[in-house]
């Protein structure tokens, strides 16, 4: 169940869609978010391929995926922790319909912003037959190419003939995420409706948890308002135990003391914390005095690249599982999700936990020990060693880190919306902010795509962009006299050009080559591909009779009109987009017009 050689999950494999179904909608969340990740996502979803695929490296590939995917996929995240790549791609612009930013209200206790911090998705395939399935995965991975390890789990569902209780969490949460969509993005009318009809599809769904060793399971979403889960009032927070496992990579001092307290424990009770090493020095040896506590090995922490001679930091991993096992008597309950052992995780945050409850026979804290140990605590094949709590404060740097944050979230904050005025054949953006800029840092704000930055003030003026650096999409970088955070902030800018998405595409199809692959790719047709990689394709004579290619792609497209002919349709959309007739050969242009008619594909 948790050995790390044999019961490995697949991010690509747990989203995609079962053999003989599509996907319908999908509906993620994350707290932070890495673009690259997200087109590994659409890969996944939109084309039936593994995240790890080498597709996703071929901006080619990942149009047609993101062409088939981008109205059928909403994910949310935290506002203000979506990375910045080093190199946008043209691609990402066409992202930010999927992408929903989440602000939470600050709260007036501390003055402090809660997270929005659920790593979830709800997915809904369909087969040809109108059949559907869902499932819904909850995870402690944010969708990024984080190498720490993570856990996840998987709830396949089917509808049933009556309504399921245990479903009506997870509609709650969709309540819940509708009413994060702002209404000021233009995609927000589609969203909106996704998430009205997945609520609605949901009545009669049924979830199941395909492992005959749990025998009931329950679906507890934090921080959602009214409907959330009481969690600091359920057993794991309230009752007594005889054996308890948490592992949670960050962790709160008073947290932790309450499990630690004498009274909760029973008999011959042992009580284990994994954590992390940076986080051994927030604790007081009385304030765990009652736990074992194991942190992953340095040689682990540092990797197997870390002899390779490459940037050692981008290389390091650590525990990010949250994990919680309570065992009392022979009933053991199993917790997993994106709850941290933090005050802020269990009172204030956006969450989400699924408990899994079982028998003191098929888990308990000893038996998940032993499989993540790889054997007995002291086995030189364990990956983790005992820590001690010295008592000494780590100073880590975190309240100067902790300020530039919750900068970007004050300005994630502010009502802000941009503006693009056409001049001649280039663009000038302005950018408003309606609330006072009273920031400790330094912040400058740029278009995703251009270099021209600005500092940030009531009214910004960035001048003379071209139609591929106009986006919702903008680079903010915080900073102080030590160092600074680069994140994507979305902002809803007016006036973005029709046009846009054309020259998008336009950037990706350039040639007859790239014409071919994409046209290759709709097909899924591995021989034509095979040809355009192994031949140079010349500028005109494509469909010669002593060329293979125009006759192959005749035929598949053929067989395609007749078994699948919705896939026409994404060549219906290349079509539409391209602008240069050099580009699509004038015999491909008359082959597909007979296609169109005979099939009454829209223009």
């Amino acid at each position: 169940m948790f050995r790390t050689d044999k019961d490995r999950l697949y991010y690509g494999n747990i989203l995609m869609p079962p053999a003989g179904y599509k996907l319908e909608k999908a509906v993620g969340t994350t707290y932070s978010l890495d673009l690259k990740a997200l087109t590994a996502v659409v890969i996944a979803l939109g084309l039936h391929e593994d995240t790890d695929s080498v597709l996703d490296n071929n901006p080619v590939c990942l149009l047609n995926a993101i062409q088939n995917a981008t109205d059928k996929i909403i994910l949310f995240c935290d506002a203000g922790q979506i990375k910045l790549p080093q190199s946008p791609s043209t691609l990402y612009i066409l992202l930010e319909k999927m992408v929903v930013p989440v602000a939470l209200p600050q709260k007036t206790k501390n003055g402090r912003y809660p997270s929005f911090h659920p790593k979830t998705w709800l997915l809904q395939y369909s087969n040809d037959k109108n059949e559907r399935k869902y499932r819904f995965v909850v995870l402690s991975r944010n969708l990024n190419f984080d190498r720490s390890w993570d856990v996840s789990i998987v709830l396949d569902g089917s509808e049933q003939d009556t309504h399921s209780e245990k479903t009506q969490p997870v509609t709650d949460f969709l309540k819940f995420l509708r009413k994060q969509i702002s209404g000021d993005f233009s995609w927000d009318r589609h969203r909106r409706n996704l998430i009205d009809k997945l609520c609605s599809d949901l009545e009669n769904v049924s979830f199941e948890i395909d492992m005959k060793e749990f025998y009931d399971f329950e679906i507890m979403p934090l921080g959602i308002g009214k409907n959330q889960y009481d969690m600091i009032n359920d057993g794991l927070f309230q009752d007594t135990f005889h054996e308890l496992v948490i592992m949670s990579p960050f962790i709160t001092a008073e947290i932790i003391e309450s499990f630690n307290k004498d009274s909760r424990g029973l008999t011959g009770c042992c009580r284990t914390l994994i954590t992390r090493k940076t986080e051994i020095g927030k604790l007081k040896k009385e304030q765990a005095d009652n736990f074992d506590i194991y942190t992953l090995k340095d040689a682990i922490i540092d990797g197997e690249d870390a002899l390779s001679g490459e940037d050692v930091d981008k290389q390091k991993q650590d525990i990010h599982a949250k994990i919680y096992i309570k065992r009392k008597h022979s009933n053991t309950e199993l917790y997993i999700g994106s709850m941290n052992t933090t005050y802020s995780a269990v009172n204030e945050n956006a969450e989400m936990m699924v408990k899994l409850s079982t028998k003191n026979r098929y888990l308990n804290g000893s038996t998940f020990l032993k499989e993540i140990f790889g054997g007995d605590a002291d086995s030189p094949e364990n990956p983790f060693e005992r820590s001690e709590i010295t008592g000494e404060g780590i100073n880590s740097g975190e309240e100067e880190k902790d300020l530039k944050e919750q900068a970007v979230k004050q300005i994630c904050r502010m009502k802000k919306q941009a503006k693009i005025v056409r001049n001649k054949d280039r663009y000038d953006l302005i950018i408003n902010f309606e609330s006072e800029l009273n920031l400790p840092v330094e912040a400058v704000i740029s278009p995703l795509r251009s270099r021209k930055e600005s500092p940030l003030s009531a009214e910004i003026v960035i001048a003379d962009l071209d139609i591929l650096q106009l986006s919702e999409f903008y680079s903010l970088k915080v900073s102080d006299e030590k160092e600074k955070i680069e994140r994507i902030i979305m902002i809803p800018t007016e006036g973005i050009p029709d046009n846009r998405e054309s020259a998008v595409v336009n950037s990706i199809i350039k040639d007859r080559k790239s014409f071919l692959e994409y046209i290759a790719f709709v097909l899924g047709d591995d021989h034509i591909l095979s040809f355009i990689q192994e031949k140079t394709v010349k500028e005109s004579g494509f469909f010669r009779e002593s060329e293979e290619i125009g006759p192959a792609i005749y035929g598949k497209m053929l067989r395609t009109s007749l078994n699948e002919p919705e896939r026409l349709n994404n060549i219906e959309y290349v079509m539409k987009h391209v602008t240069n007739n050099e580009v699509i050969p004038d015999e491909f242009r008359k082959m597909y017009e007979v296609f169109k008619k005979s099939l009454k594909i829209d223009s």
